[in-house]
């Protein structure tokens, strides 16, 4: 019995060591291969947020705790260094600021280029992407007024430098921060009308849009100031000979001295004419060009008057002596009396080596602003921002005294400048 119990055990244990055999190695091998991955659907999601850089499904009102502001210039292109030199006059400012408190934002710049398509681009991305408390940007009157409309389609506050008239009309959350043309022929004639006595004018303006803005706006200053216009006569673009407006100009009174050129550049005498002021709105470049054929004409003794297009160090560089005592206004003098003024100057030439421009000291006073409001209000929102950009008064900055009033335009006091002793001159 124990002999047959013993055989059992040992037929038990061969069956369980042979399924065990089995279990290891298979009966038919499979050759091997690559791995099978399962494609795995994920369902759409916000992007997560990057530091400083709110996501763009993040709805534009609300922000982080540290903000950011966006800076719009052409950085490249035809106007690609006014442009560079535009941003690094915001960092400037921002730079000095950090030298006394934290800054409450950081900037963050986008190219506005040549194409309307790349400016709504730059507008996109900062005010959707980065989605920016408020943004800066320098352009051009046609580029302006797309800049303006992006930005309100978004609902972010905008603070143009650019001398478009009437595009804050846009909407609510475009504002302008530059020396209009109505403000300059305001500030123009006040000086004139306080300081000159002057009541009988003449223009001499180019025929584009620019011209005719600024010959109609100085016409209706003159008529609300009891002023008289005796002549507005035009010239194209490319003229350079403006011998025949001269004369219309004089009443054809330069016949006589065109008979002998030579006595009429060294007369004492000068030609009569029924008008004390001449007032040219149009580049240096050509000016430069008008007033010498006015002393080649020997129209002399009259005053000029002239535009922010006037200011440029080649304006004394030749032919100075036709421009003693000419009058014309600007936003920014570099050698203005201003304290303001000195010390941003002082700043932008260390760290640059050179001197600023008109565009550089814009930018850098709206820098300025857009940082004290985001430091003194604590601003969380654009509609908070856009609410205390309304209520600036009184800023003083590198450009003079600033304030904002209903139709978000900038109210500047102009520079008011004149040629003394061949040299320019801050007379106001």
């Amino acid at each position: 019995m124990k002999k047959y119990r013993l055989l059992g055990a040992i037929l038990v244990l061969s069956f369980f060591v042979f399924i065990a055999g089995c279990a290891k190695v298979p009966l038919i091998k499979k050759k091997a291969g690559p791995p099978v991955r399962k494609k795995i659907e994920k369902p759409l999601a916000a992007p997560k947020e990057k530091e400083g850089y709110p996501s763009i499904v993040r709805p534009p009102s609300i922000l982080t705790s540290r903000s950011n502001v966006g800076c719009i210039f052409p950085l490249t292109g035809r106007f690609g260094n006014a442009g560079r030199r535009a941003l690094e006059a915001a960092q400037l400012s921002l730079k000095k600021f950090k030298q006394h408190s934290s800054p409450p934002c950081e900037i963050v710049s986008a190219d506005s280029g040549e194409t309307p398509e790349k400016i709504r681009e730059a507008v996109s991305y900062l005010a959707d992407d980065v989605n920016v408390i408020a943004l800066v940007a320098m352009s051009g009157t046609a580029e302006a007024i797309i800049l303006a409309e992006e930005a309100q389609k978004r609902k972010t506050p905008l603070i143009l430098i650019a001398s478009k008239e009437g595009v804050t009309q846009t909407g609510e959350y475009v504002f302008q921060h530059f020396l209009t043309a109505t403000q300059q022929i305001d500030a123009l004639m006040r000086y004139v009308h306080n300081k000159l006595n002057i009541g009988v004018f003449s223009v001499l303006y180019p025929q584009d849009d620019y011209g005719l803005e600024m010959v109609n706006l100085f016409r209706n200053k003159v008529k609300s100031m009891g002023g008289t216009i005796h002549q507005a006569v035009s010239y194209r673009k490319t003229d350079t000979d403006f011998s025949a407006q001269i004369r219309k100009l004089t009443g054809n009174r330069i016949d006589s001295q065109q008979q002998d050129n030579s006595a009429a550049e060294t007369t004492s005498g000068r030609s009569t004419v029924d008008f004390e002021a001449l007032f040219i709105p149009d580049s240096h470049q050509r000016v430069k060009m008008i007033t010498s054929q006015l002393a080649y004409y020997n129209v002399r003794g009259v005053q000029l008057l002239g535009a922010s297009l006037w200011h440029s160090p080649d304006l004394i560089k030749s032919g100075v002596e036709f421009f003693e005592g000419a009058v014309f206004v600007d936003s920014f003098f570099v050698n203005g009396y201003l304290p303001e003024t000195n010390d941003f100057v002082d700043v932008y030439y260390a760290e640059y080596g050179r001197e600023p421009g008109n565009i550089d000291a814009l930018v850098y006073d709206t820098m300025d602003i857009v940082l004290q409001i985001l430091d003194k209000h604590k601003i969380k929102t654009r509609d908070e921002f856009l609410e205390a950009l309304l209520d600036v008064r009184g800023f003083r900055g590198a450009t003079g005294i600033v304030s904002f009033n209903g139709n978000r335009v900038a109210q500047k006091d102009a520079f008011i400048l004149m040629v003394q002793n061949g040299k320019i001159v801050q007379v106001k």
